[in-house]
């Protein structure tokens, strides 16, 4: 039986601790000093797995059903939720100390990513080391010298591999206070940079162009008319989930407007579901106009290929990514990672990035086309940068 927000609000400590099971695998764990805590129980590659939500009342009834219902869209599309964070509260401290963004960034981000174990042993580094000695100053003027000190104070020390790993932690960090948009953030790009040898490129900027040429000579670089492929050129743009994808409709589509409009379940609204509006650059309109003659009578714009009435499987679009990625694979998880990575550093806003990512449109009428023309040129750049890419002449997008 499902959860009532009584349920949650009456669920005191006893002797032992206990779960409330709400639905699909999510239950409220309650502890005998007293906290509450949303997890959610699965399966993935025949294993029995749990993640942590968040700690209760902070996360409602109803924001860890969201929760929930967003880790199962990534089962369905071949991806563990426990390897990346679905939590997605903006980060605000009032004093942005590298103390406050590192423990946000343990809490919110690395704790859905590793096992207990490995997160009490990183947050037992990060504290005996990073916070003990650089906590309490601004992160912005904490500089690649002092986590250098660090590193080699733990070297002299005989603990070589300890030093690499707060070398790590601390990067990590850094690429938090970044990506939450933490600011002052901008003056500490030398930590991005190699903190062995004399390279001048930022480790992660090469790590991304890599991926990202790999990634448009594979799929872009494809001439198959395949919908395989169109439907893994159409991810690769709009950066959307494969499941999204592959149960995309004609009827969703407006290709004169250049929209297309996802039905989406919501607990939140009274009709149980919510449309958002993908804006479709200029390359994914004339592709869906070349595949019309093809598949335009069926439901689905990317039937399966043994039951024309079925859409195309989203295991199969996450296979066929890997496969034309092959030299460094490119899953459809780390695609959106990637993109907003790329897209950060090329200078666009975080809130643009992650509104597309998560397919959310603005809340207010009046903004909504404001809001959806910006991110319609977000889109456009990031397929023009691609296909420039894929021909070997790589150009920066126009900034907003």
């Amino acid at each position: 039986m499902a959860l009532t927000s009584a349920d949650v609000r009456n669920a005191e400590p006893l002797q032992k601790d206990y779960k409330l099971h709400d639905d699909k695998g999510l239950y409220l764990l309650v502890e005998t000093d007293g906290n509450r805590t949303w997890k959610l129980s699965y399966r993935f590659d025949g294993r029995s797995k749990v993640i942590t939500l968040g700690p209760c009342p902070e996360v409602t009834l109803a924001f860890a059903r969201q929760l929930r219902d967003e880790a199962r869209e990534l089962i369905a599309d071949g991806i563990d939720p426990i390897s990346r964070c679905v939590k997605r509260e903006v980060f605000s401290p009032s004093v942005e100390t590298f103390e406050a963004v590192a423990q946000d960034w343990l809490e919110r981000v690395y704790r859905f990513e590793v096992s207990e174990e490995q997160f009490r042993r990183t947050k037992r580094q990060m504290e005996n080391y990073l916070i003990a000695s650089i906590g309490k100053r601004v992160v912005s003027e904490v500089t690649p010298e002092d986590l250098k000190s660090l590193a080699a104070a733990l070297g002299a020390e005989g603990h070589l591999d300890r030093g690499k790993r707060v070398l790590g932690i601390g990067k990590r960090i850094y690429t938090h206070a970044r990506d939450t948009g933490v600011a002052g953030y901008q003056q500490t790009g030398a930590l991005r940079r190699r903190l062995t040898g004399s390279g001048t490129e930022p480790e992660f900027l090469l790590s991304t162009r890599e991926q990202i040429f790999n990634l448009a000579s594979g799929v872009l670089g494809q001439w198959s008319r395949t919908t395989t492929t169109a439907a893994l050129k159409l991810t690769v743009w709009l950066l959307a989930r494969p499941s999204e994808i592959v149960n995309a409709r004609w009827s969703d589509m407006d290709l004169d407007a250049g929209e297309w409009r996802i039905h989406r379940k919501s607990t939140e609204s009274p009709t149980g579901s919510k449309v958002i509006t993908v804006p479709l650059p200029r390359q994914a309109v004339e592709l869906l106009r070349e595949i019309e003659p093809i598949t335009g009578r069926q439901e689905y714009i990317f039937p399966g290929t043994g039951n024309r009435k079925k859409h195309l499987g989203a295991n199969t679009l996450s296979a066929a990514l890997k496969k034309v990625t092959r030299t460094t694979p490119v899953s459809t998880d780390n695609l959106r990672t990637l993109a907003a990575t790329a897209l950060g550093e090329l200078g666009y806003q975080a809130e643009q990035i992650q509104s597309q990512l998560l397919n959310q449109t603005g809340d207010e009428p009046a903004d909504r086309q404001a809001y959806l023309d910006k991110r319609r040129e977000m889109l456009q750049a990031w397929a023009d940068y691609l296909d420039n890419t894929a021909i070997g002449k790589v150009t920066r997008p126009r900034r907003l």
